[in-house]
């Protein structure tokens, strides 16, 4: 994807001053979410024949002005990197997704905290955000080159983000019981991002990786559907669904890599029959 050859300095830095400004705004944006109460919209439709009206509220307002913030930060930094190429700039909008989704999970999770009984975690909740943040931020700009020597640990890093970020999200939109004509999209877009930026540690060809992608969104979005007709807890709903999103994603990741073959395949059936009987065994009763 960028270039092979590595720098004969060690990793490079990636631009302070711009992670700092970003970081500092994306914190001031998080707090002021725990204050301001900014109107709420609601839209009201039918789909085939049934009311579906929805409300977005001020926090998903802010969650999504803050996270295109993110976004311009993030391609900010990364066309800093000295191994980025004009050519190769397409590649940078993936790197966007993560610290993005960050972003609107904590929006997200702090606009369910009662400010005035419940301020001090939220706080430590906002101040854990942004270092999870710049932690990742700084992730996805060692990854640009493949030849960094920091490049395995940045990678292993990142993909571990991504499956927590994956399980926040599975686990809280689904708690919210919403309809599924909401819920599945929400949670098929959510995966596909995700899986996006975990295919992009292939360096297979840029758009299979977002064919790819878009098929393990499509098809978490059907399991959402499906799973909406169990009375399952937020929890185990959401890990159900992380279960099935690793072995859609390691399986595409191996095929892209050219390494899917039968003992792959049965090892990762094995690991996903094991964690579905581990979660249910351990689910409360």
């Amino acid at each position: 994807m960028f270039d092979q050859p590595s720098s004969p300095i060690a990793s490079r830095l990636a631009p302070l001053d711009r992670l700092s400004l970003l970081t500092s705004l994306v914190l001031i944006g998080l707090s002021l979410s725990l204050v301001l109460d900014l109107p709420t919209y609601r839209a009201e439709f039918s789909f085939l024949g049934s009311e579906a009206s929805f409300t977005v509220s001020g926090a998903w307002l802010i969650a999504f002005l803050l996270a295109a913030l993110t976004a311009a930060g993030v391609g900010s930094i990364a066309r800093t990197h000295p191994r980025v190429h004009l050519i190769e700039t397409r590649y940078i909008l993936i790197l966007w997704v993560l610290p993005a989704l960050i972003v609107i999970t904590a929006t997200m999770l702090l606009s369910l905290a009662d400010v005035r009984a419940y301020g001090g975690y939220a706080l430590v909740l906002v101040a854990a955000a942004g270092a999870f943040l710049v932690a990742v931020i700084l992730g996805e700009y060692v990854t640009i080159d493949l030849g960094d020597r920091w490049y395995s640990a940045a990678r292993l890093g990142l993909n571990l983000a991504a499956y927590l970020i994956g399980l926040i999200l599975f686990a809280t939109i689904y708690s919210w019981k919403i309809r599924s004509l909401y819920s599945a999209p929400a949670i098929g877009v959510a995966a596909g991002l995700l899986a996006l930026e975990l295919l992009r540690g292939s360096e297979s060809d840029f758009w299979r990786t977002w064919l790819y992608a878009i098929a393990v969104g499509l098809t978490m979005g059907e399991i959402v559907w499906a799973l909406n007709y169990w009375n399952l807890s937020g929890f185990v709903g959401g890990a159900f669904l992380l279960i099935f999103f690793y072995a859609f994603t390691g399986l595409a990741q191996q095929y892209l890599w050219q390494r899917l073959n039968r003992i792959v395949f049965v090892e990762f059936a094995m690991i996903f029959a094991g964690a579905l009987a581990l979660l249910f065994w351990l689910r409360p009763r």
